[in-house]
């Protein structure tokens, strides 16, 4: 197994109860509605990336689908908990103390409190253009305090 994984089906039935899973996948469909866990888990996997590619010292790899392997239970409870809220369904006490978790660890990996995984097949991290400063020439004063002392 590499550093950075793609989370599949089989992870999130083996994360969760497989009957959630499929309720999960199933309910509140409309007619020739597929599945939604795809979009979702894509959704999920694009913010734990950026989240991780928010510090310098982080790269990303190169597959969009894949995270770091250690972040593999994060993306699936996030992934659990986008599916429910997409059935309107509530949190229980655990699972929103687990979310605010989440939510911590993730902004410590933004912010380079804690490391990740590198990437196998990293991205080349995008170079930003030097900036350019245009210098302005103050025109000479016309008149200063002396001139205007008086006035």
């Amino acid at each position: 197994m590499g550093n950075w994984i793609t989370i599949t089906d089989a992870d999130l039935v083996d994360h969760k109860v497989a009957a959630l899973v499929n309720a999960l996948k199933t309910a509140a469909l409309a007619d020739e509605q597929g599945d939604p866990t795809p979009g979702l888990l894509q959704a999920v996997v694009d913010r734990v990336r950026r989240k991780v590619a928010s510090c310098p010292s982080n790269r990303l790899d190169a597959d969009p689908a894949k995270v770091p392997a250690g972040l593999k239970t994060l993306t699936l409870d996030l992934l659990v908990f986008a599916l429910k809220n997409r059935l309107e369904m509530e949190l229980s006490d655990a699972e929103k103390e687990q979310l605010r978790t989440h939510e911590r660890d993730l902004s410590a990996i933004a912010a380079c409190r804690e490391a990740v995984e590198q990437p196998d097949a990293p991205v080349s991290a995008p170079v930003e253009g030097a900036g350019a400063v245009d210098l302005v020439h103050a025109t000479q004063l016309q008149a200063g305090r002396k001139q205007t002392a008086g006035l």
